[in-house]
């Protein structure tokens, strides 16, 4: 009796198909519309009876919905055959007449409301789940008060990921409670994957069972799989057609969606039905259709309000819908703004893209009758063009400036005395008083020079550019000389010997008038020599055309210079100059030059004096002199041979009153004698022969200074 009854319900409603509908309330398809066809119907449907009992279902056959993307919770079902631990639902759902707020979870696509059952089959939290079936529903020995969605051998334990998951999907009272199974392995078939969700629906009570694929594997339990609910008892069942235990697969290409929707005592609700602008929120219309034309896209929100009849609840659900306008209509491009200078009109084309008239417009104000896509304006303003095709329009606009290029002159070229200050002015015509300038010398820039006149002491090109307020230039050009200044550069020192050359450097002047030390030349040309030493203030007065001029110079022709150069005793000599231009440099062999006066150490000889002054003058070998240097014998031997039997040192005899000192490695006097010519030793101490050794002098002349060495004694 009770599997008639099933069947009954089956057939009966198993054939309704319908196209997706994910919300509750459906505003429909986002919609096109275009420029001349603006307009359209919005209608919102709802998915089921709100306020039917559970008591009895019908099954429906939709195409599977897109569900957002939402962070998952996992389930923890990891191990195979496993019921979850209690998952509580955010809303109360009613499944066969009854409120639940809980449910648990098989990893084997099997939804519990009752968690406290251990016959006919364990359905507890956090234990085991049967795996093996072959009966059909309904049946008392299968899972009860379940939802079957699909029902079959899986293996999460062969997969590492959490593939087993839910989630909550948007806001109440329209949530949506989603248990998804994604690419969970098949049980003895690893590497055959099912993916699937059941979906629990606030305020309706509708069930979703969605298989996105589902793969057969035939070896297993015969590969049974069920989709279906069962109530308590296990005597009421609704199965969708060919989706009761047995054999079957779901293509990824073709996925399927069964929708369970309550239909006892279906209730007679009065639905209030209001559209508004999401955007701005005004209310546009009533009514479960209405007809809205846009010149934009626009979205728009349904609200349906009403009372469930059994609890009295107030719901009000929503969906919203875009409208886009396809505007076929292009946008004119009038180009970049327009400055012209040399042009009295300039014609504008703002032809577009399937626009069927168009406005032209000056300084915002409509131009009567200018219709077409094309302008020629004379006048300087701002132009738009909007185009039109039904209820769309766009448009462009351009700036356009016409102004005749300025005409500059600065005259004929300029020519002035050295020292004046030219003011170059430029005569302007074409102007409106707001140019700006830069002026140019030689072609480059003058920084800071961007006023409409210029001060000049320089020859040169000068060019001024003229810009009037739209970028438009023009320049002329001048070229400005200056007679040169006169200069007789920079002050002479000259050698005795040499002539000093004044010049005054500016040829075919009208007069040349030398001063010298304030008395006029009969020199009348444009140089002057002199060669006298002395010092001399020169002064030329220049005359050439209207220009006169003058320079001083001053001039000093140095004096020769002369020396006085005084030996000293035991190569020592001193060297006084004067003449030429001090301070001086010495040398005594014309090679190396020195700025002491006084040499020292000089060996006995001859030599010539030369100097250079701080002018760089030089006078070679102006005088010679004789220096006077001690001669120390580097050994004596005292044989009586004749021939070296004495020592003494030569020219110590200069200084006779001097004392001579001989002493031996030890320090021991050996010999004290004067430095006369006859006084010598004879390598004796107190007249008994000495070793041969090294010996060491000291020679003190009266004045204290003394001069030491040593020698070799040789037997």
């Amino acid at each position: 009796m009770n599997k008639l009854f099933f069947i009954i319900i089956l057939f009966s409603a198993v054939f309704n198909n319908i196209f997706a509908q994910c919300t509750q309330l459906d505003a429909g398809d986002d919609i096109m519309v275009d420029c001349s066809n603006n307009c359209t119907t919005l209608k919102a449907d709802l998915f089921s009876s709100m306020g039917a009992q559970t008591d009895t279902y019908t099954i429906t056959k939709a195409t599977p919905c897109p569900l957002p993307t939402y962070t998952t919770t996992p389930t923890n079902l990891h191990i195979d055959d496993q019921w979850s631990g209690v998952i509580q639902l955010p809303f109360t759902f009613y499944f066969f007449g009854q409120a639940y707020d809980r449910l648990i979870l098989s990893s084997n696509g099997v939804v519990s409301f009752d968690i406290n059952r251990i016959a006919p089959l364990n359905q507890q939290p956090n234990s085991y789940s049967d795996w093996q079936f072959s009966d059909q529903l309904p049946s008392t020995n299968m899972f009860r008060n379940a939802i079957f969605g699909a029902y079959h051998d899986l293996n999460p334990e062969a997969t590492q990921a959490d593939v087993i998951k839910y989630f909550i999907s948007g806001t109440y009272p329209q949530r949506k409670f989603v248990l998804s199974f994604e690419n969970v392995p098949h049980f003895s078939c690893e590497n055959l994957t099912t993916t699937q969700k059941i979906i629990l629906y606030e305020t309706s009570n509708v069930i979703d069972v969605q298989i996105d694929h589902k793969d057969l594997c035939a070896g297993w339990n015969d590969g049974n799989a069920v989709v279906g609910i069962q109530n308590e008892q296990g005597t009421v069942a609704y199965v969708p057609p060919g989706r009761n235990t047995g054999q079957w697969t779901v293509p990824a290409s073709d996925p399927e969606l069964w929708r369970f929707v309550p239909n006892h005592n279906v209730p007679n609700i009065n639905y209030d039905f209001k559209w508004y602008n999401n955007e701005t929120n005004d209310l546009v219309g009533t009514g479960q259709s209405i007809n809205v034309c846009v010149t934009e896209n626009t979205t728009y929100r349904v609200e349906a309000n009403f009372d469930d009849p059994n609890t009295g609840q107030h719901y009000t659900l929503t969906d919203i819908v875009t409208v886009f306008l396809n505007k076929i209509l292009g946008t004119p491009d009038l180009g970049t703004d327009i400055n012209e200078c040399d042009q009295s009109s300039v014609r504008l084309d703002g032809t577009t893209l399937n626009a069927t008239s168009y406005q032209w417009q000056k300084d915002g104000i409509d131009f009567p009758g200018e219709t077409n896509p094309e302008l020629t304006v004379t006048q300087s303003g701002v132009y738009t063009i909007t185009a039109y095709n039904g209820v769309c329009s766009s448009s462009d606009e351009v700036v356009v400036n016409i102004e005749p290029r300025p005409i500059v002159d600065l005259g004929p070229d300029l020519t002035s005395c050295a020292g004046n200050i030219v003011t170059l002015t430029p005569s302007l015509s074409n102007h409106t008083g707001n140019e700006s300038f830069q002026w140019q010398k030689d072609g480059v820039d003058i920084p800071g020079e961007t006023q409409p006149t210029l001060n000049v002491t320089k020859s040169g090109k000068y060019s001024v550019i003229v810009y009037n307020t739209i970028g438009c230039k023009a320049s002329d050009d001048i070229q400005v000389f200056f007679d040169p200044a006169l200069n007789l550069g920079p002050d002479q020192t000259v050698c005795y010997g040499n002539v000093a050359n004044i010049s005054s450097n500016i040829l075919n002047a009208d007069t040349y008038q030398w001063l010298v030390n304030g008395i006029p030349s009969s020199n009348t040309s444009d140089e002057l020599t002199l060669s006298i030493p002395g010092d001399y203030e020169v002064t030329l007065n220049l005359t050439k055309g209207a220009c006169n001029t003058s320079d001083n110079i001053h001039i000093k022709i140095l004096e020769p210079v002369s020396v006085v150069a005084t030996p000293v005793l035991y190569g020592e000599l001193l060297i006084e100059a004067s003449g030429g231009l001090p301070p001086y440099q010495y040398s005594v062999d014309g090679i190396n030059f020195q700025n002491s006066n006084h040499f020292t150490n000089l060996p006995n000889g001859d030599y010539h004096i030369s100097i250079k002054d701080s002018n760089n003058c030089e006078y070679p070998d102006i005088a010679s002199v004789h220096v006077v240097n001690l001669i120390s014998p580097q050994f004596f031997t005292p044989n009586g041979d004749g021939y070296n039997d004495y020592w003494r040192i030569e020219n110590a005899e200069n200084t006779p009153d001097a004392d001579l000192y001989i002493y031996d490695r030890y320090g021991k006097l050996m010999k004290h004698m004067k430095s006369t010519i006859n006084d010598t030793w004879d390598g004796t101490l107190n007249n008994v022969p000495v070793f041969g050794s090294d010996y060491w002098y000291v020679l003190v002349l009266p004045n204290g200074k003394t001069y030491k060495g040593h020698f070799a004694l040789k037997r």
